[in-house]
């Protein structure tokens, strides 16, 4: 049975409580920005664009001709995250104006509802991830998972009943999930990689880790390592290559003053990322291959082509190649950047303003601006 609760409720002062407790360890030290004001997500996927259009409104655009090809629109709902895909389907969860949120299946094609399902505690950027037959989808405030069928949208398995805090998103083998977990009395020094059975949730294989302060990036994979990282305010950023089989530490390396809020690319052998810096970590030996300070930090990059795509203030889109960070072209754009990066087909994505895409090409030309708001679903 679906139980929501709301931070509102006087009933519910246990889970209040609860909920401020891991607030305390995993909320003082983050950055407020990243639980009040989720991103605007751009998403290319098979030939199309999919970008939130104003609040509860989101379109799929195609990537070849610009044009758009329908609207999800929900005056109930907020804000979008991240989409996942299946070949037929797309999974995205959506904020409301309260506490709670729901969980939506849309028809990849027509942008029908195929079952949306609610749920409570969703914040920050916390998009599902699909993992064989379920879509798992985290509680923001007390870090634990829930699995939603992905056919009948049916919960069929949650951690609540274990003793850890489940640092999302996971990196997928098949159908199992590889989470950083952290345990629950001593998050700060008790940190474990744990392999968790997408289809009924059991626990599997189990490694003692240790990243520096909080987790702010999925865990990713690189050939025979897991790639962590860490922040701790006054230290910066970490990261740790731990050997996949046995948790052994292959390399760490420290970045100081930066906060990767993001989700870093793994591109050949560099680690991509961009925020108060670009830089590109060389993953074979734990060395910087490349740095350098950007004037305000970047909205989440791009990688295509042997070129990374990023942010330069508030209307710059550039592209550097990798692996010098030689400057390809850079493009000044007509409104104020309001989202990630995309890249669908031969085609770089983002929104600038709240409801205007702009398409650029792979040499840094904007072919056209796409105006996806404004549509409603009779």
């Amino acid at each position: 049975m679906n139980r929501t609760y709301s931070l509102l409720d006087k009933a519910s002062g246990l889970l209040v409580f609860c909920a401020l407790l891991v607030v305390n360890y995993l909320s003082v030290r983050r950055l407020s920005a990243e639980a009040t004001n989720p991103l605007s997500f751009v998403v290319g996927n098979a030939g199309r664009v999919y970008a939130q259009a104003g609040p509860g409104n989101l379109a799929a655009i195609d990537a070849n001709g610009g044009s758009v090809l329908w609207n999800f629109h929900d005056e109930n709902l907020r804000v979008f995250t991240k989409a996942a895909f299946s070949s037929s389907a797309l999974y995205v969860a959506a904020t409301k104006a309260n506490s709670n949120s729901e969980l939506i299946k849309l028809d990849i094609v027509t942008g029908k509802t195929d079952w949306r399902v609610p749920f409570v505690s969703l914040g920050g950027n916390a998009s599902p991830v699909l993992c064989g037959a379920e879509v798992l989808l985290p509680d923001y405030w007390r870090r634990t998972v829930s699995a939603f069928n992905a056919k009948t949208g049916g919960n069929d398995w949650k951690t609540d009943s274990l003793p850890f805090l489940f640092l999302f998103p996971p990196a997928i083998l098949d159908d199992n999930a590889l989470f950083l977990v952290a345990d629950r009395v001593d998050p700060e020094n008790k940190q474990q990689l744990v392999s968790v059975s997408c289809v009924d949730g059991h626990l599997g294989k189990a490694l003692p880790v240790r990243v520096d302060g909080v987790s702010r990036t999925p865990v990713l994979l690189y050939k025979e390592s897991v790639i962590l990282s860490g922040y701790e305010r006054g230290q910066g950023t970490s990261f740790h290559a731990v050997r996949a089989s046995n948790g052994e530490t292959l390399w760490s390396k420290s970045i100081p003053d930066e906060v990767t809020r993001f989700t870093p690319i793994i591109e050949d052998n560099l680690l991509v990322s961009g925020a108060a810096s670009l830089w590109f970590i060389d993953l074979e030996h734990g060395k910087v291959a490349f740095r350098e300070s950007l004037p305000k930090p970047s909205v989440p990059v791009a990688v295509a082509d042997g070129l990374v795509f990023f942010s330069r203030g508030d209307r710059i889109v550039e592209a550097r190649e990798l692996p010098t960070g030689k400057l390809r072209w850079r493009m000044k754009l007509e409104g104020k950047i309001s989202s990630n990066i995309a890249v669908a087909g031969k085609h770089i994505y983002v929104k600038t303003g709240a409801d205007r895409l702009a398409e650029l090409s792979m040499a840094g030309e904007v072919d056209r601006y796409v105006q996806i708001g404004g549509w409603r679903r009779r």
